[in-house]
């Protein structure tokens, strides 16, 4: 079998195909039709594994009558020399929701017409050739539930977000040239399902639709790794179920949005943004429900943190990381902090003492490292000790 150049299969109610580096064609052979229920149905979940040399998949029924396709899930990875999966494959299977390909470089399309009637879960991966969206304008919209694209798409510049009603979750990662999520400005379409959004690794993004995110229910977002991504999306604020917030490695990110951020937001992560000043006017004393903030790296304008009135007194954990300038810590501040429970600060270069004054009676883990000038001080127990002495748990003061 190993140096077979076509397979030739009946249905099974799960098919694995893989490491036939000889294959390049496999035959589904369907023995069904209408007239016997009890026939076997085509394979509900199939999967073609590393065929390098497979170019040509197709579904034959050994019947003459319109066969029964019931192929749920179909996972097309490292077939090399596939260009395009036929109409028979895709579009006779109405029941297929879920479709992965993965490591198919020279593949470029899909039939259309399928992914607009039931496909629910598209995933795309290492497809550069891929062309996801049509090059004409769409009349019929997506049902995706969920969509991941990454390493694929070289063409998509733009990714239409009103073409997406039903997506719950949507995930984008190293697309090369993806420059915008877009909306037109007259349109009235919410994606109301919206949970998930993923951006990472995608150099060439630089902006959201001018109204903002149409993602009511939005609960998550994550920009990692955008090089050009300047400024997050506008009327970030309207976004009412948004609980976390995440923006790592992106060097041109100069403010947070206008308007301020989401009242019900409960966890921000803000790292290796080095153009960002912190400051007041990103309103966190504002943020009743934020119980997490991380920041690491950037916000070379803070000598001494946290400013007066800039963290809300509900916070319970904090993390502070590589602030290049910060000197001091303020502990009168900080003892406002009445349900902090966690506080971290490390690498911080330039920071020379430690609070004078008690920490928040609340505190129970205490992480302090990489600080060089505070070293002899945090080895001088006997001095210092006193100061955190109220912890209960054991200090983690390195």
């Amino acid at each position: 079998m190993a140096s077979c150049p076509v397979l030739s299969c009946s249905a099974a109610a799960s098919m694995t195909v893989h490491l036939l580096a000889c294959l390049a064609r496999v035959q589904l052979l369907a023995a069904c039709s209408r007239e016997s229920p009890a026939s076997p149905s085509c394979d509900t979940l199939f999967s073609c594994t590393l065929l390098s040399k497979l170019h040509s998949i197709s579904l034959t029924t050994l019947t003459s009558n319109p066969p029964k396709y019931r192929l749920h899930s179909l996972k097309i990875e490292g077939c090399d020399a596939l260009e395009f999966i036929p109409e028979e494959v895709m579009g006779r299977n109405r029941l297929l929701q879920h479709l992965y390909i993965i490591n198919c470089c020279s593949l470029e399309s899909i039939p259309q017409g399928h992914l607009h009637t039931v496909l629910k879960i598209l995933y795309i991966q290492n497809c550069k050739q891929f062309e996801f969206l049509p090059c004409v304008e769409m009349t019929q919209e997506f049902k995706l539930e969920r969509l991941c694209i990454g390493s694929s798409c070289d063409s998509m510049i733009h990714l239409p977000l009103q073409w997406f009603p039903s997506l719950r979750s949507l995930s984008i990662w190293n697309c090369a040239n993806l420059e915008s999520l877009s909306m037109p400005e007259e349109s009235q379409a919410k994606l109301t399902s919206l949970d998930a959004l993923e951006i990472k690794d995608c150099p060439k993004l630089v902006s959201f639709p001018e109204g903002g995110l149409p993602t009511p229910n939005l609960t998550s977002i994550w920009f990692s790794n955008c090089k050009n991504l300047e400024k997050p999306p506008n009327q970030m604020h309207t976004l009412g179920s948004l609980q976390s917030l995440s923006i790592n490695n992106c060097p041109e990110l100069v403010s947070l949005p206008e308007g301020g951020l989401p009242s019900k937001l409960s966890i921000l992560c803000i790292t290796f943004c080095k153009k960002l000043i912190l400051g007041r006017e990103w309103s966190l004393h504002k943020l009743d429900c934020l119980r997490r903030l991380e920041i690491e790296g950037g916000c070379k304008n803070v000598e001494s943190f946290p400013e007066d009135q800039l963290l809300p007194s509900n916070l319970d954990s904090l993390r502070i990381s590589r602030l290049s300038n910060l000197k001091n810590v303020n502990c009168r501040q900080l003892h406002h902090l009445t349900a902090l429970k966690k506080l971290e600060i490390s690498s911080c270069n330039e920071l020379q003492t430690l609070p004078e004054e008690d920490l928040p009676s609340s505190l129970s883990f205490l992480c302090i490292k990489e600080c060089p000038l505070l070293e002899p001080k945090l080895q001088n127990k006997r001095k210092n000790w006193s100061k955190i002495a109220h912890i209960k748990t054991a200090p983690n003061v390195q």
